[in-house]
């Protein structure tokens, strides 16, 4: 049977760092999905604005869908992955094939806080980064891979990711069966070692 791993924690924790170096340590039966791929087609929300939107409430995401995905995955079954556009906000018309594997590594930051994901995963990791890091990381991600300027990235920070992560993802540490801690100076040999500790769980 199929095993279910989350990889949860703040945004710029490390977390599809660890996860890719988890998905090569065991080898080619083993796919990364993302959990943001979940989110709620900005075509669907009424009003929809991206520089006001909270991105990082649990509800954004439709997690029941991937609840019925996961499902599948741990039964051995083929499903239909969305794919979602960070940049334009919206779920492209292309989906992704996800067949079946021997482990399903699932990355995001919502992932222990749904109730109806929590008792899915056969294991489950908390990354956890100080603040000024996981900061410092979004800014260079948002502005290189989404087009963002510093102003808008500094300004969705402080008005939702740090109250969010306060309220929805750091609770989520207590629930995790592993607990990671990504340093500032975090590199490829951090990754390795983060993912054998997870693969040793996995045994």
């Amino acid at each position: 049977m199929t095993k279910l791993i989350a990889i949860t924690g703040g945004s710029g924790a490390g977390k599809t760092t660890v996860a890719r170096a988890l998905a090569r340590r065991l080898g080619t039966g083993a796919i990364v999905i993302a959990e943001d791929d979940y989110y709620r087609c900005s075509s669907t929300v009424s009003g929809f604005d991206p520089a006001t939107y909270n991105f990082d409430l649990p509800s954004t995401k439709e997690h029941s869908l991937l609840r019925d995905h996961l499902a599948l995955a741990k039964s051995g079954a083929a499903f239909d992955k969305p794919v979602y556009d960070l940049v334009t906000h919206r779920r492209t018309p292309e989906v992704e094939r996800i067949v079946q594997a021997d482990y399903v590594i699932v990355e995001g930051i919502h992932l222990l806080e749904a109730a109806e994901l929590r008792d899915i995963f056969d294991v489950s990791v908390f990354m956890h980064a100080d603040e000024a890091l996981r900061l410092g990381r979004r800014m260079v991600r948002d502005i290189d891979e989404r087009g963002r300027t510093p102003r808008s990235v500094m300004a969705q920070f402080f008005n939702h990711v740090r109250q969010m992560h306060e309220t929805y993802v750091e609770p989520q540490r207590a629930r995790a069966d592993i607990v990671l801690v990504c340093p500032y100076d975090a590199g490829p040999d951090h990754a390795d070692a983060s993912a054998a500790t997870i693969a040793e769980r996995l045994k």
